[in-house]
């Protein structure tokens, strides 16, 4: 059946960006609102009740020099700058269909979803992961914004299948990490080969930088 999906030509986001906010404050303490402690919440409470809006303060108007000032601050993050498991220590644990790997559907639009890749982000020493899924077809269309891809149809049922359709983090539990950010050596070099390590890639953007005291988290 074919399906949408998106590709880096978008230029927007849509959905609740109040929660894509909260996910960046959880594994991104730099990025949270300055002098702001987030309570404990209750069992029965949202966790993203811990964030609070506030307005913005001493806040640097221009879009460009933001944009410069929160490149900078992505390329000088360090593993250890990361909460890298900030709801469970172990997540799976507790919702057990994040193991899902497949494709995650909503109406006709479709992303391949695999925790092998994100091993960290589930307690783990992140190791080399399997090759991705591939669709059966994919066709990209003159403008850009998109593209559509065709998939068997068992990946449709796979969601409601899960116990064959899952990670089985069993296999990654030995040896347990010996800090958050753990990797295998032979990871470090798939992600320095495929990844873009730095935001930052001109001296265009460079001029464009400011120090940290001109741009406030407070937004």
């Amino acid at each position: 059946m074919p399906w949408s999906g998106v590709s880096c030509w978008c230029q927007g986001v849509a959905g609740c960006l109040t929660l894509l906010q909260c996910w960046i404050y959880e594994y991104f303490p730099g990025f949270r609102p300055s002098h702001f402690e987030p309570p404990v919440v209750g069992p029965d409470e949202a966790w993203a009740s811990r964030w609070i809006g506030q307005p913005a303060t001493g806040s640097v108007a221009d879009p460009s020099v933001r944009l410069a000032f929160y490149r900078r601050a992505l390329d000088s993050l360090t593993p250890s700058d990361v909460c890298w498991t900030p709801f469970h220590q172990r997540p799976h644990q507790a919702v057990r269909r994040s193991l899902y790997t497949g494709v995650i559907r909503f109406a006709d639009i479709g992303e391949f979803y695999d925790p092998a890749r994100c091993l960290r982000q589930f307690g783990y020493r992140q190791m080399v992961p399997p090759p991705p899924s591939r669709p059966q077809r994919a066709d990209r269309p003159e403008a850009p914004g998109g593209y559509v891809i065709r998939i068997p149809e068992s990946f449709d049922a796979a969601w409601d299948a899960l116990l064959s359709h899952m990670v089985h983090i069993d296999m990654y539990s030995q040896p347990w990490r010996r800090y958050p950010y753990e990797t295998t050596v032979d990871y470090l070099d798939l992600f320095v080969a495929h990844s873009h390590c730095r935001v930052l890639q001109d001296d265009g953007d460079a001029d464009r930088l400011v120090d940290s005291a001109a741009v406030r988290f407070d937004h």
